[in-house]
């Protein structure tokens, strides 16, 4: 009986969830991690007298999205079948 070899890496395929996963995260986390992105830019720049509510809503109603996106991704990176 033969021995599998170690030196061959095992070849990664694409199924249609996990391509489906990956895109779908990519569109939500994209748009919203830039949003985020800028709108914290935004109150960090007019930030002059130490009031942070806006930049933690900032932060509560972007960030939501923007790790949902992120979680897409990386199950659709790890759902990919390897032989």
């Amino acid at each position: 009986m033969s021995q599998p070899d170690p030196t061959k890496e095992k070849e990664v395929h694409w199924t249609v969830a996990s391509i489906a996963l990956f895109v779908i995260g990519l569109l939500i986390l994209l748009p919203s991690g830039l949003c985020t992105a800028l709108g914290l830019t935004y109150v960090f720049s007019t930030l002059r007298d130490g009031d942070m509510s806006m930049a933690m809503m900032v932060v509560t109603i972007g960030g939501i999205p923007t790790v949902l996106g992120a979680a897409l991704v990386y199950a659709g990176l790890k759902s990919r079948r390897r032989d």
